[in-house]
């Protein structure tokens, strides 16, 4: 259970004591891990302080919807690569991770050495990659890293502008597949302090919008889908076309409309990763799926990246790793 109080002071704490915040959200930044990294940025500059954002993402890898909010916020809130931040860099920087505590996903983790100075605000699984923090606070319960920020905005009493209400609900609608899934009361609540804050819906839901190309990317992915049991959906991407991490989350988010406990969308992002995105109703833990093809998330939703394979390589692998657990699954329920 996260304790939104003890966050407050210990991020007041460790914010006014360092000498420059570094805000970070993981590696194919999406909505929701910007969204959250902007709000931070708010609390920051509440306390006072200067904060960056680091996003280390080439162009191509981005979301059209994540790259207009980075090039309309990249002034106001410090946005900068790595190699931008590295000049500047002291000992007594603070390193806030936001939707992210694996240190895989992390742009840079080879700089935080000093548990004392990192703060982790995330609602993944913590697993044995979980960078080291004396400040933890995780919790897979919250819809999103975006919702617990709002939770830490409104105890600091910081006022939220229209654009980051923006950002913020974007992060929240992503992570909650359009407010259906993974959400409380909690998370509805703070959706409406957005909406009150001035986000506007529709302007959300229009930074959702997808190009023709992307559509028919993923709607060809999707034409591709084989049932491997008669309850998991798997789509295997032509190995000739690139898709992006978003393309095949909603691909994977599309599967599970076919009346199955999980979806997987298996795809290539360049020429050495391919990439998987799962989905799952109840049944089939797809975190643990993940955290075993060597990346991460949570039961509903999780995805990994895969180095020096090729698809039909991985969807072999993945085949063969979600069998056991459906019949384990089914002699359960029997």
């Amino acid at each position: 259970m996260l304790d939104i109080d003890n966050l407050k002071v210990n991020f007041e704490s460790k914010v006014l004591a360092s000498s420059k915040v570094i805000i970070v959200p993981h590696k194919l930044a999406d909505f929701d891990a910007i969204g959250s990294a902007i709000g931070l940025s708010l609390a920051v500059k509440k306390l006072k302080k200067v904060p960056f954002i680091i996003v280390d993402d080439k162009k191509y890898e981005l979301d059209r919807g994540v790259l207009g909010i980075i090039r309309d916020a990249k002034c106001d809130f410090g946005i900068v690569n790595k190699v931008k931040y590295l000049p500047n860099m002291t000992d007594e920087d603070l390193f806030i991770l936001t939707d992210v505590n694996k240190s895989y996903l992390v742009p840079c983790a080879d700089l935080m050495v000093r548990p004392e100075k990192i703060i982790i605000i995330d609602h993944h699984e913590r697993d044995d990659k979980t960078v080291l923090a004396d400040d933890e606070y995780i919790d897979s319960s919250i819809s999103s890293a975006s919702e617990i920020v709002v939770k830490l905005l409104t105890k600091m009493k910081v006022k939220i502008p229209n654009n980051v209400a923006n950002y913020l609900l974007a992060g929240i609608y992503l992570d909650t597949n359009k407010l259906t899934k993974n959400i409380s009361a909690d998370t509805l609540l703070i959706a409406s302090k957005l909406m009150e804050a001035g986000a506007d819906i529709n302007f959300v839901m229009e930074m959702f919008s997808e190009d023709f190309e992307s559509d028919r990317r993923v709607q060809e992915l999707v034409s591709r889908t084989k049932m491997i049991t008669y309850k998991i959906a798997m789509m295997l991407a032509d190995p000739s076309v690139e898709y992006t991490t978003k393309e095949l989350a909603r691909t994977a988010d599309y599967g599970l409309t076919y009346g199955v406990d999980a979806s997987f969308a298996v795809g290539k992002l360049n020429d050495d990763m391919v990439a998987i995105s799962a989905r799952a109703k109840d049944k089939i833990d797809v975190g643990q799926v993940m955290s075993e093809m060597g990346g991460g998330g949570h039961q509903f939703s999780a995805a990994a990246n895969i180095k020096g394979q090729t698809i039909e390589e991985v969807g072999k692998k993945l085949s063969l790793l979600i069998r056991p657990k459906c019949y384990k699954e089914k002699s359960t329920e029997n």
